[in-house]
């Protein structure tokens, strides 16, 4: 339901039409030493409620009357909602020095491209680790890990972020760490501007988050958004919006 719901939304004339964002979403953890001193996390009393929430595309299926890949792809837009391949993420420079830092490392990176959806039709969208471990097994483990499910699989961090887009664009995130057995919760909501990074922290966990404007490949970028659409500041002139928080050194 959930691959039909977006296929019938990407079909649609009128989100064609409307201004299209990318989001870049990176999770990471602080290295935190263990000591028998160590600060105890007392255990969340609620978890996430992903029952609402949409699954990025990694790969549509061919089923029944549903359009394949393939049939989508031939169209001139792109995929909403479709995993980024990691060339096209935006927060990649961050990724780099997280990986490389002793401070920090990195748990997810991921990226998607949506229409604007207003705040009543906006849908939180459901990101896991277990994705990111996947990709990253080595070839030679493909087919042993083909024999386990992924639901078997339990996600180090887990969680949504749903973006909201009306005179101002607001990101909402709600994550999961799994903190040496005990799970620790980071819920926040932040009105945020184009292509400001912004930075979601908790003592144990970070979450970074980015929304870029993208210009559908039929689109002139020159001729402007609708009279409702976010104020971009930079639009245009290759500065980037003040206030910007970077990731962490």
């Amino acid at each position: 339901m959930r691959v039909l719901l977006l296929l019938i939304l990407l079909l649609s004339p009128a989100l064609a039409a409307a201004r299209w964002y990318q989001v870049d979403v990176v999770v990471f953890r602080h290295h935190v030493p263990p000591t028998s001193g160590a600060e105890q996390w007392p255990a969340i009393t609620a978890l996430p409620d992903y029952g609402e929430s949409m699954d990025l595309i990694t790969d549509l299926p061919a089923m029944g009357d549903e359009p394949t890949s393939t049939q989508v792809d031939s169209g001139p837009g792109p995929i909403a909602f479709k995993a980024l391949q990691r060339a096209e993420r935006g927060l990649l420079d961050a990724e780099r020095r997280l990986r490389n830092s002793s401070d920090y490392a990195l748990l997810l990176s991921t990226a998607w491209r949506q229409p604007k959806l207003a705040v009543t039709g906006a849908k939180p969208v459901h990101l896991s680790d277990i994705d990111t471990r996947a990709s990253a097994r080595p070839a030679a483990l493909a087919d042993a890990a083909a024999s386990v499910s992924t639901a078997a699989l339990t996600p180090r961090v887990e969680g949504t972020v749903l973006v909201k887009v009306a005179r101002q664009i607001r990101v909402d995130i709600d994550f999961t760490y799994d903190h040496d057995g005990t799970p620790v919760r980071l819920k926040a909501s932040r009105g945020v501007k184009l292509r400001e990074v912004n930075y979601f922290d908790h003592p144990l966990f970070g979450v970074l988050v980015q929304v870029l404007p993208y210009d559908l490949p039929d689109e002139d970028p020159a001729a402007g958004g609708s009279s409702d659409e976010p104020v971009d500041d930079a639009r245009g002139n290759g500065v980037e919006s003040s206030g910007a928080l970077a990731e962490p050194d």
